[in-house]
């Protein structure tokens, strides 16, 4: 059997001898080189945009600007996976600084390089605002005017992505009587949490190569989202899908910022104005200016009794979207985990994503539960202190069980949060001893959390081929970034037809070739596209039952399938191999489609219904030690345990775990991206904005994961582990200081201030 087994990456030597076919190494014949210019303003009309005296530069092929945009009736320029607010390149105004207004082609990177300093720009400077409850006040700038363009499929937000406002969305949860459940409360909690943005810092920065042939688009790009891509450079294009074909190969990382069109639009025009392939490879500061994590603010209050019971919960969250909606209309309503995962009858909540002329915002690796999860685990370690209880007690007390109704009013799936409590409580030795320890100036202190997360439910579909020697290859389009999508589908592939899985074969994203599938994130690939992976082996095994029992000539309900082989029942000498029957019946091969779309929906006012398909639980237990001279925070110990329903590779299990824990430490304790007050970038290098090292990993780091030995539902994993960390770490730190610091990150600076504040 292939599933359960820790079977080794398939590309594992490719990886070894460092041989994976990045897209960042691709050539072509003839191939170019992009540049692009960046506006220097956060928030400006442009008055002219003159690209001439670039364009004459000896060597440039091509350069394009608004001009080759407005008023051609041959393109569509807006686009965006919910709004259409995006454009390939600035057209009237520049909205955040960084935003792309020009990009040139040429036979070198220098030399296009030059060409930008060419390039005429005529701003004129108008009001920006970074702050989303500034950018919600009366006599805000207005970063879109006019209708939304929403898509049709989305009406909630078409309902509340107000004209005249900065709203992107708003979503809204209500559920029971939350002003009487804080008059019912003994004890009522408020705060303010905040979370900076961060950065994805993938390996391997955004890069594409198009080409443009007889007026189709070949694109070859590192991104998690090809078909998606596809549609949005087919609709700027007023192309056929068909005639735009996306090629990704192996990604160097993608945590959620390379979904969606990015540079593809601007690769794509310069390859059309040019007629020769064209590669834009972005620079490592030009990579900070793609994406972040949306910077959140959460206002907390909750209504508790005297033993600790959770009565009331209300949350006012603001996400902060940068200039465009992207993914925010989806994003925000995460707020739903505001609670956390635990029983409470009284709630309210308003998440807003808002518009501001920050930085780009878009998915990241937790997507908007982590900056929630920040919020209310910290709450309920000051709940604990409050109460005089212990935080694992309050925790083990209102933790949600199966069949509870969580905030969505559906009822909560088997999570096993008691177990992962108790697990991650023993691994960190919770109770043996004092939870803070103070030696001279080093205090080391425990700390815990407990978050549940939901996945993405948007469709996947899959086709697999039956091979005349019965070997199998399956098409789909998950994308291959690091995590074992390609053998952990061909696991279940051979798990579905009983081969080998050394005759089994996945291949990579080709949208000419592979069918749909909307995305490689959100924790959703293995139980989504594995179980469309799933039904087109069924597919095909309906048709090898078939075709086998008029091969073997006897009925339909007289054959089995056992080994890679039709049998007779009762004549085990009676059969034919797969590869017998696909060539016996002169098929060629034999072709299975599956797929699988799980839906969910919330009703606009009261945020009732289904969130998810699944949810996703985690606990997390830490131990740090605070230098209270330099202000230092090293994370010692940390312990990720979750419930994973079944594990298809269980070391793959493992290593996600521990990928997700040195993450979300990094963003614990020292990752933001700073913004200066005119909103440029004042960290868009390695050497400032700091990511963990191996001298941060904590000395004793463990996982466990838990399956349960009554379901073949498989949970998503990829990112499970990353909301958790940051309030565990959090905790342990808070209570070392024996004060709150409410703000991400942890610095040093923040943490010497914290102790300077007590001592008065």
């Amino acid at each position: 059997m292939a599933i359960g087994q820790a079977v080794p990456m398939v590309d594992w030597w490719s990886r070894v001898t460092g041989e994976v076919a990045y897209a960042l190494n691709l050539k072509l014949p003839g191939m170019l080189h992009a540049r692009v210019l960046h506006s220097p303003h956060a928030h400006a009309r442009l008055v002219r945009v003159d690209t001439s005296r670039a364009e004459r530069l000896p060597g440039v092929a091509a350069a394009i600007s608004r001009n080759d945009l407005l008023g051609q009736d041959q393109f569509s320029p807006y686009y965006g996976p919910v709004i259409r607010d995006q454009t390939p390149l600035a057209l009237d105004r520049v909205r955040y600084v960084g935003e792309p207004v020009a990009a040139v082609a040429a036979v070198d990177e220098d030399t296009a390089a030059e060409a930008l300093d060419l390039i005429e720009v005529e701003y004129e400077e108008l009001p920006a605002v970074f702050d989303p409850e500034a950018a919600l006040a009366p006599g805000a700038p207005l970063l879109h005017e006019g209708p939304r363009r929403v898509i049709p499929a989305r009406l909630e937000v078409r309902a509340r992505s107000k004209e005249g406002t900065n709203i992107i969305h708003l979503f809204t949860q209500r559920k029971g009587d939350v002003e009487q459940g804080f008059r019912e409360a003994d004890l009522i909690i408020e705060n303010v949490y905040t979370s900076p943005p961060v950065a994805h810092v993938p390996m391997e920065p955004h890069n594409a190569i198009a080409q443009v042939r007889d007026g189709r688009i070949t694109i070859w790009t590192s991104n998690q989202s090809p078909h998606l891509v596809q549609m949005q450079i087919a609709d700027i294009f007023r192309l056929p899908t068909a005639d735009v074909r996306v090629i990704v190969s192996t990604l160097g990382g993608g945590y959620g910022g390379k979904i969606n069109a990015r540079i593809e639009p601007m690769a794509a025009l310069l390859a059309w104005k040019a007629r020769r392939p064209v590669r834009l490879a972005l620079r490592r500061n030009e990579e900070f200016l793609v994406y972040t994590q949306h910077a959140v603010k959460v206002r907390l209050k909750t209504g508790v009794k005297r033993d600790g019971t959770l009565v009331a919960h209300e949350a006012t969250c603001y996400y902060n979207g940068g200039p465009f909606a992207d993914s925010s209309p989806n994003l925000i309503q995460r707020a739903y985990a505001s609670t956390g995962p635990y029983r409470v009858p009284n709630l309210k909540t308003d998440s807003y994503g808002v518009y501001t002329n920050a930085l780009p915002a878009g998915a990241f690796r937790g997507y908007g539960i982590t900056q929630v999860a920040w919020a209310h685990e910290l709450q309920m370690d000051l709940i604990a202190d409050q109460l005089g209880i212990d935080p694992l007690e309050l925790r083990r007390k209102n933790v949600l069980h199966e069949g509870e109704p969580f905030t969505t009013g559906e009822p909560f799936p088997e999570c096993h949060y008691p177990e992962l409590l108790e697990e991650a409580a023993r691994r960190i030795g919770w109770g043996e001893g004092p939870l803070v320890v103070r030696e001279g100036t080093r205090i080391r202190a425990k700390g815990l959390s407990c978050i549940v997360k939901g996945a993405a439910t948007v469709p996947s579909s899959a086709i697999v081929k039956l091979n005349g020697d019965g070997s199998l290859n399956v098409l789909v389009s998950s994308v291959e970034m690091g995590q074992g999508a390609q053998t952990v589908l061909g696991q279940i592939a051979a798990d579905e037809a009983g081969l080998p899985f050394e005759r089994v074969r996945v291949s990579e994203p080709d949208t000419a070739v592979t069918p749909f599938d909307h995305m490689t994130a959100a924790s959703r690939t293995t139980f989504t596209m594995g179980t469309a992976v799933r039904y087109a082996v069924q597919d095909v095994k309906r048709q090898l039952l078939e075709l086998g029992a008029d091969l073997l000539e006897v009925s339909r309900d007289d054959v089995v399938l056992e080994d890679g082989r039709v049998k007779v029942r009762g004549a085990p000498d009676r059969s034919l191999g797969y590869g017998d029957v696909v060539r016996r019946a002169l098929r060629g091969n034999l072709l299975g489609h599956g797929y699988f779309g799980p839906t969910t929906h919330l009703d606009l006012e009261t945020g009732q219904g289904k969130g998810s398909a699944q949810w996703h639980p985690a606990v997390v237990t830490c131990e740090v030690e605070v230098d209270t001279e330099t202000g230092k925070v090293e994370v010692t110990r940390l312990h990720a345990c979750l419930y994973v329903g079944r594990a298809i590779n269980p070391r793959f299990c493992e290593l996600q775990v521990e990928g997700s824990a040195l993450f979300g430490l990094g963003q614990a304790l020292f990752e933001e991206v700073v913004l200066d007050t005119d909103g440029r970038i004042a960290n868009p290098n390695l050497s400032d904005y700091m990511i963990p090292s191996f001298e941060d990993v904590p000395h004793e780091l463990t996982t466990y994961v838990l399956e349960s030995a009554h379901t073949k539902e498989v949970h998503g994993i990829g990112e499970t582990a990353v909301p958790p960390i940051r309030p565990a770490i959090g905790n342990a730190v808070n209570r070392a200081l024996g004060t709150r610091i409410f703000d991400l990150p942890l610095t040093p600076e923040r943490v010497l201030r914290a102790l300077q504040e007590q001592r008065g």
